[in-house]
């Protein structure tokens, strides 16, 4: 609005209340050399919640067309935790969408936004789905599966529909919260499900961020942070509603919720259960956020006087890993080459590059395996500690990990 007020991006006639601000923040796209790096944009992020629906949200969004104009940087396929959730996913749509017994068997359709890698597409490809990614930067996977490279709105779904039926599920993993008109997002959903199609989504679950601590999850390419109130008040408007929710341990807690037309699916006890936690921790007051913002600024404080103390000795620091959260851990708290001498990686398309903002160098995790390894690693993907530190010791590394998250510590 003119008046410098922010409306909710679900209610739109609700103002947002800012309640954590986190600085000037560059998007997760990694520069290849100083001169990018010079010239590299950044954007205010500062979080809101709304009062009505309980939707927190970035104040000022910045376009996905900004943000996903190149390749984008994450492999959903790339860490083997992840891979083995998609693969129980597909196992489960499989189950939910097997045919009854005495009924006529049926190549069900499933389409995917965001489809990334196509790693999920070919999981149910081999569930005997037809299926079809949406994703601008979507890559070939292995599988051969089929994606539209364009940024899903409810003008491509129509384009889509023009060659195919409508789809018996639409699926959209860590993606509804990356478009900038979610309303346009759900009308094309809404368009392309068949009468008793169903949406499932997963998202990271906004009381799991609070009571974890986890600011690391907000970034530009993250507008909203979702609660079971805020996807019900989202969904209503577009005759959807949610059947189903089951709370999931990716990215440091999510939900799965599974949404259809308004009376096409039997609404599963899940739901009422969910919502009546959430109204005990009243997500649409104020004190919730104003207790997540003090503790968030405490600890900067923490983290950087820990890896102070650890360097007091003439000790390193490096790290390992660089995921998106990693922008907004390392930028808030400051911490660049002088405090950290390197980010180890695995993914081709971060090696040889440096981290947003704070210009860390990228290297192969040959690095902080190899010979001259430093005494400390500073765990970025904290959520998934335990995998990254079974990985790294097979590896070779031998000194101490750094875990910041939810409290600065360190495991030897």
């Amino acid at each position: 609005m003119s008046d410098g007020t922010t409306l909710c991006q679900t209610c739109k006639d609700v103002a947002v209340s800012e309640f954590l601000p986190l600085g000037m923040q560059p998007a997760c796209l990694f520069p290849e050399n100083e001169t990018q790096a010079e010239n590299e944009p950044a954007w205010p992020l500062d979080l809101g919640f709304c009062p009505r629906c309980s939707l927190v949200q970035i104040m000022e969004p910045v376009s996905e067309r900004i943000l996903f104009s190149g390749d984008y940087h994450h492999l959903a396929g790339l860490t083997g935790g992840y891979r083995l959730h998609l693969r129980a996913l597909a196992d489960e749509l499989a189950q939910l969408h097997a045919p009854h017994p005495g009924s006529e068997p049926r190549r069900h359709f499933a389409v995917e936004i965001g489809s990334n890698d196509g790693s999920l597409l070919d999981e149910l490809a081999e569930r005997d789905f037809t299926v079809l990614g949406i994703d601008p930067n979507g890559a070939d996977s292995p599988g051969g599966s089929p994606v539209v490279r364009e940024y899903f709105s409810s003008e491509v779904a129509s384009q889509v529909l023009s060659d195919t039926r409508p789809a018996d599920l639409v699926l959209a993993l860590n993606t509804f919260a990356h478009v900038t008109n979610m309303h346009d997002f759900l009308d094309g959903v809404r368009s392309l499900m068949s009468d008793h199609g169903m949406f499932v989504s997963e998202s990271h679950y906004l009381p799991d961020l609070l009571e974890t601590l986890q600011y690391d999850f907000a970034y530009h390419e993250h507008s909203r942070y979702y609660s079971l109130t805020a996807l019900q008040a989202a969904f209503e408007p577009h005759g959807l509603e949610v059947f189903r929710i089951d709370r999931i341990a990716t990215h440091g807690g999510s939900v799965r919720v599974y949404a259809g037309f308004k009376g096409a699916h039997e609404v599963h006890e899940s739901v009422a259960a969910l919502r009546d936690d959430e109204d005990r921790l009243e997500l649409t007051g104020g004190a919730v956020y104003q207790k997540f913002a003090a503790r968030v600024q405490e600890h900067r404080e923490r983290l950087r006087g820990l890896l102070d103390e650890l360097t007091g000795d003439g000790s390193r620091v490096a790290a390992a890993s660089s995921p998106a959260r990693a922008v907004t851990l390392l930028n808030y708290c400051s911490l660049g080459p002088a405090e950290i001498d390197f980010i180890s990686e695995i993914s081709p398309r971060k090696i040889g590059r440096l981290s947003p903002g704070t210009h860390i160098p990228i290297v192969h995790q040959d690095r902080l395996c190899g010979p001259e390894q430093p005494e400390y690693a500073l765990l970025l993907s904290w959520h998934i500690a335990e995998e990254l530190i079974s990985r790294l010791r097979e590896e070779g590394f031998t000194g101490k990990f750094v875990v910041p998250l939810p409290e600065p510590r360190v495991i030897s």
